[in-house]
């Protein structure tokens, strides 16, 4: 039987499993700071490809979603799909449109890394490194007007199989053992961004007058 890249997958990073810290990742010390450095110069904007934004965590749950928010050959307008605006949870971005890179079922270690497009996207690019001299292949396509290749977790086998090259960081050098350590893992805990301080009530009556 044809055994799927995520098995694979599990079976490689099984490690990173056994040696989960007991205590949460942090995602504004310790994950945030790697997404910024690595991943926001593309995921970080309107444009960001599959309208996927990596620079709050926000974005991370909203998921992605292939339609683009820049598109000279439409003639008609889409529905926007702006943060905190346009949809307020999870449930309503998917009424949207937009599919998960996190795993939103069953919780456990296992399952967050299989039911995960993100972590997929980082393994692809571990099990085939980026060369570290010379021009980049031709099957990397660098355009503006390239075409979305925006993945789930049900295609992603035949997307892996398509371009083995195409995983994240895509078209740029490999994340650091670090790195990818800390994002696996992070990922593994449930990808909780809770350890965000609230503002205290002195900044929540600033931010009241200035609103108003």
């Amino acid at each position: 039987s044809k055994k799927s890249v995520t098995e694979d997958q599990a079976t490689v990073d099984y490690d990173l499993l056994i040696s989960l810290p007991a205590e949460p990742i942090s995602y504004s010390d310790q994950i945030r700071p790697i997404l910024n450095q690595r991943c926001v110069v593309c995921h970080g904007c309107y444009d960001a490809p599959c309208q996927l934004k990596l620079s709050s965590m926000e974005g991370l749950q909203r998921g992605a979603n292939p339609t683009k928010v820049y598109d000279g050959a439409r003639i008609r307008g889409i529905e926007p799909s702006r943060l905190f605006i346009d949809a307020q949870s999870a449930e309503e971005w998917r009424d949207k449109g937009f599919h998960s890179v996190l795993n939103e079922g069953a919780v456990n270690p296992r399952q967050n890394l299989d039911e995960s497009v993100l972590y997929q996207m980082l393994r692809l690019k571990q099990l085939h490194p980026q060369p570290r001299v010379g021009m980049l292949p031709d099957s990397f396509d660098l355009g503006l007007d390239r075409a979305q290749s925006c993945t789930t977790t049900e295609n992603f086998h035949e997307f892996a199989k398509k371009h083995p090259l195409w995983g994240m960081p895509y078209a740029m050098p490999n994340l650091s053992d670090e790195e990818y350590r800390l994002l696996v893992q992070w990922i593994a805990q449930g990808a909780k961004g809770t350890d965000i301080s609230k503002p205290s009530p002195e900044a929540l009556e600033q931010i009241k007058r200035w609103e108003a």
